[in-house]
């Protein structure tokens, strides 16, 4: 422990001479190893080597993690795992562009791998932190091992892995933040830079997407027929960018957004914020929407003025698409009419609204639950004969943790969540601006849980992320603070 605050006490030498000289970990090796790897992976696609890539690009990626985790690189590693969970499914796409359609693909799992290989080190670790975030990570992992093995005897081993790797993987990346990392200041820096460059990139390429259509996620939206997308034609669909689908791109972005308000140098800020916020237009996802304007409220109250930049920015954003016109402002204002209307026309609301009645007191009458592998996706590998189609699709988060883990743990998961998130936006008025723009992105993404599971997949990667960082303690830990 006595190390760990030893490497977070400021320099006298300035912030890069002191890394340079102090061998800092700054994230880089992670960086130039995860779009590396991601960049020669598509090279190969396109000479020929797809079939190669399906196996070659989760395994490789899994040996790259353990390198960097048995080399002690904990900054470049965690870069890594995250840079493999914003670009795995824009992989797939290219592997399945180039051979078939496969519902089930080894690629997209890599993610979960890379995550998953750090839980030796994530449970071994040691470190101070505070009461609560040690209760919510506790009762989570608790509740995941029971799901776990519910799912295995009652759903089966194959659909209750798909949740393992999607629910447990996430939760182990947040861990890994919470115990392992050293160097808090490195940590902040790190996630401002993921921020500023996710949104830029993903951003950038949502929007290309929306207006140009690639031939690969053309192939992919005709291959998946997921029907909420839209049309495979270029401006005539919801942008998903590289992640999934379009929902955790529009909840991601929200989370992404609210941190870069952090962020120092204005004009990357500013480019990252317009080429996100356009793109969060685009994905047509008013959970995310609802999220961003949650954590701009936010700000704003805790008198952090940077936040108006961000207003600045959506009002030009505006100005500029209204005068211009185009598919872009046309999507956006179509989908915010009917969210505003009074009427019948907003459907999707409706539906979540009569889905959540009608399952209601079933879910909620089960204090056991179903386990892993009964909700979701992983119906879809399902072995048992409890099979229910309507756990297929969950318009909501809460009722799927309800339904997953019980009443009973999924009240004691989704209750601790709560109070990590109200303690850290508590605390966020007498923070620096990074952890008041980290607890405006943890409130938006705990928030989005009332239309879906956050906690899963690159969702939960970013809101663990989010209440790990602000859990972790800068100083000796008083009574309200314990050892993990």
């Amino acid at each position: 422990m006595s190390a760990a605050l030893e490497m977070a006490t400021p320099s006298t030498l300035p912030a890069r001479v002191a890394s340079a000289r102090a061998g800092v970990d700054r994230g880089i090796t992670g960086t130039t190893l995860g779009l590396g790897w991601f960049a020669l992976n598509v090279l190969a696609c396109f000479v020929g080597g797809a079939k190669l890539v399906t196996l070659a690009f989760p395994a490789g990626a899994v040996l790259m993690a353990l390198g960097l985790l048995f080399l002690r690189r904990w900054n470049s590693y965690l870069v890594f795992t995250i840079i493999m969970w914003f670009t795995s499914n824009e992989l797939r796409r290219f592997v399945d562009w180039k051979t078939t359609y496969h519902a089930q693909s080894p690629v997209i799992l890599t993610a979960a791998l890379v995550s998953l290989v750090a839980l030796p080190w994530a449970l071994l670790a040691r470190r101070r932190v505070r009461k609560e975030t040690m209760n919510l990570f506790s009762i989570a992992l608790a509740c995941m091992a029971y799901a776990a093995l519910v799912g295995i005897v009652r759903n089966g081993p194959v659909a209750a892995a798909v949740d393992i790797f999607y629910l447990i993987g996430p939760l182990t990346t947040g861990l890994f933040v919470l115990k392992v990392i050293e160097d808090d200041e490195q940590l902040r820096r790190i996630i401002r830079s993921v921020a500023i460059w996710g949104a830029m990139l993903m951003g950038g390429y949502g929007i290309i997407q929306f207006l140009i259509l690639p031939p690969w996620d053309k192939a992919w939206l005709v291959g998946s027929a997921v029907t909420n997308l839209g049309n495979p034609t270029p401006g005539d669909f919801r942008t998903f960018s590289t992640l999934s689908t379009t929902g955790p791109l529009g909840q991601v972005l929200a989370a992404l957004l609210l941190i870069a308000v952090a962020e120092k140098r204005i004009p990357r800020q500013f480019l990252a914020m317009g080429l996100g916020l356009v793109c969060l237009g685009t994905t047509l996802v008013r959970a995310g929407w609802i999220g961003l304007l949650l954590g701009m409220v936010l700000l704003f109250v805790l008198g952090r003025t940077k936040i108006m930049r961000m207003g600045a920015v959506i009002a030009i954003l505006l100005a500029g698409l209204i005068v211009l016109g185009g598919p872009i402002i046309d999507r956006i204002e179509g989908r915010a009419s009917k969210t505003t209307s009074q009427t019948t026309d907003d459907t999707s609301l409706q539906k979540r609204i009569q889905f959540q009645t009608r399952i209601a007191p079933e879910v909620l009458s089960d204090p056991v639950g179903l386990g892993f592998g009964a909700t979701g996706r992983a119906t879809d590998l399902h072995s048992g004969d409890f099979t229910d189609p309507k756990y297929h699709n969950f318009d909501s988060g809460l009722f799927e943790s309800w339904a997953r883990y019980g009443v009973i743990g999924g009240s004691l998961l989704l209750g601790s969540l709560v109070v990590a998130t109200a303690k850290a936006v508590r605390r966020a008025r007498r923070t620096d601006l990074t952890d008041a723009c980290l607890a405006a992105a943890a409130l938006a993404l705990t928030f989005g849980i009332v239309f879906t599971d956050t906690t899963r997949a690159v969702y939960g990667v970013m809101l663990w992320i989010c209440l790990a960082t602000l859990g972790r303690t800068r100083r000796p830990a008083p009574a309200a603070e314990v050892r993990a």
